[in-house]
C-alpha cells in the first residue's frame, strides 16, 4: 500500500525527483481493444475472448479525474487551495488495478479534448503510460502523473479572450500564455512546502534539451526527467487535437515531428520510449491495408509495433462496414499497413 506522504516526502534526486536508473521493464504488453458495451463487435484474427470489452471502471476513473480537473480549474480562478490526495487517491486506484494502458485507449478513443482540463486528463494518463513502460515504480508512477494533472494550472489564470483567439497571437498574447509556467510554480507553491519540488517541476515542462524552451532556456542536465516527459506528451496531445488558429495534425504525423523535426528537443531515451508506447500508428488514426480497407488503430503492440489491432471501418471498395470488424494484425500474416488515412480523406 503506498501513502501519499511518503510520495510527497520522498527525497530528491538531481534537483528534482526523477526515477532510479535500475528500473527493469516489465515484458507485460496490453493490446486490449476498448468498446462500448452495447456495440455488436465481429471479431476475426483473433480468439473473440482476448478483445476486452469496454470496462466500467474505466469510464469511471476518467470521469472522476475530468471531475477534479474542473474542480481544480474552478479553484485556481477563484483563488482557492487545491488538494494533491483527492488526484492521487484517483491515480493510486488506476495504476495498481493496472488500469494505466486501457484508460489512455479509452481516453484517446471515446473522448474529447474540448477544453484544458481535458487536456490535462490525457497528458496525465499518456504520461503514466510511459512512466510504466520506462519501469518506474508505483511511487513514481503516482508523482509523475500529480506533476502531469497540475503543471498547467497557470493557464487557468490567462483570459479565455487569449486562450481561445483564433489566427496568430499579438507579441502581447504571446508573452502571457509564456508566463504560465511561472504562474502555475506560484499556484502551486501555496499547497505547501512538500509540493515545492511540484513547483520547481512545473517551471521546467517547457523548458528543452538543446536550450530552446523557456522561461530559463535550460538545456541537458538541467531538466527533470519529468519534466521532459510532460513536455513532450502536451506537445503531442496538444498536435492531435484542434486548436482555435489550426487544425489537428494527424496522429502519424504527429509522432513523426515529435521524433524527426523536433529531435533534439528531448532526452533520446524518452523520445524512444515515447515511439515504443505510442507507436507509429498511434491509437485513433486511421490506417490503409493492403487490402485497400481502411481502418481506426484501437491498440498497440509492443511486440508488433508495425501491426496493431485495428477496427475495420471500410471495406476494399471503399463501402462503410455496418458493423466493427476487429482485427489482431499479428494473428493476420496477409495484412499489413501500407499508409495512413487522414480524417478528412475517409470515403
Amino acid at each position: 500500500m503506498v501513502q501519499f506522504s511518503e510520495i510527497l516526502r520522498k527525497k530528491e534526486k538531481k534537483p528534482l525527483s526523477e526515477p532510479s536508473q535500475n528500473h527493469t521493464r516489465k515484458e507485460k504488453v496490453s493490446v486490449s481493444s476498448i468498446r462500448p458495451a452495447d456495440e455488436e463487435i465481429e471479431q476475426f484474427g483473433a480468439d473473440p475472448q482476448s478483445t476486452v470489452r469496454h470496462n466500467e471502471n474505466i469510464k469511471t476513473y476518467y470521469e472522476q479525474l475530468l471531475e477534479r480537473a474542473r474542480d481544480v480549474r474552478d479553484r485556481v480562478k477563484a483563488k482557492q487551495g487545491i488538494a494533491a490526495s483527492p488526484i492521487l487517491s484517483i491515480l493510486h486506484h488506476i495504476t495498481i488495478e493496472d488500469l494505466i494502458d486501457p484508460l489512455y485507449e479509452y481516453t484517446v478513443l471515446y473522448t474529447k479534448f474540448s477544453d484544458l482540463p481535458s487536456h490535462a486528463v490525457c497528458v496525465t494518463v499518456t504520461c503514466m503510460k510511459l512512466a510504466k513502460g520506462m519501469g518506474y515504480d508505483t511511487k513514481e508512477i503516482l508523482r509523475l502523473g500529480l506533476a502531469a494533472f497540475l503543471e498547467n494550472v497557470g493557464m487557468y489564470l490567462i483570459p479565455d479572450t487569449i486562450l481561445k483567439q483564433e489566427g496568430k497571437l499579438d507579441p502581447r498574447s504571446l508573452a502571457l500564455i509564456r508566463k504560465h509556467p511561472e504562474l502555475s510554480a506560484q499556484v502551486i507553491s501555496q499547497m505547501g512546502e512538500a509540493f515545492h519540488w511540484l513547483a520547481r517541476l512545473a517551471l521546467q515542462v517547457h523548458e528543452r534539451s538543446d536550450g530552446s524552451g523557456y522561461p530559463k532556456g535550460l538545456s541537458g542536465d538541467e531538466i527533470s526527467e519529468f519534466a521532459s516527459i510532460i513536455g513532450l506528451v502536451d506537445i503531442y496531445m496538444a498536435m492531435i487535437r484542434n486548436r482555435p488558429y489550426r487544425k489537428k495534425y494527424m496522429e502519424t504525423d504527429a509522432v513523426k515531428s515529435v521524433i524527426g523535426i523536433d529531435k533534439g528537443k528531448f532526452p533520446n531515451k524518452i523520445v524512444k520510449e515515447f515511439l515504443v508506447e505510442i507507436s507509429l500508428f498511434p491509437v485513433n488514426s486511421y490506417v490503409l491495408l493492403n487490402n485497400k480497407a481502411i481502418g481506426r488503430v484501437l491498440s498497440t503492440d509492443k511486440d508488433h509495433p508495425l501491426k496493431p489491432v485495428i477496427e475495420l471501418l471500410y471495406d476494399g471498395v471503399g463501402q462503410k462496414l455496418k458493423k466493427g470488424k476487429i482485427v489482431h494484425l499479428s494473428n493476420s500474416p496477409l495484412l499489413r499497413i501500407v499508409d495512413t488515412v487522414g480524417e478528412e480523406e475517409l470515403p
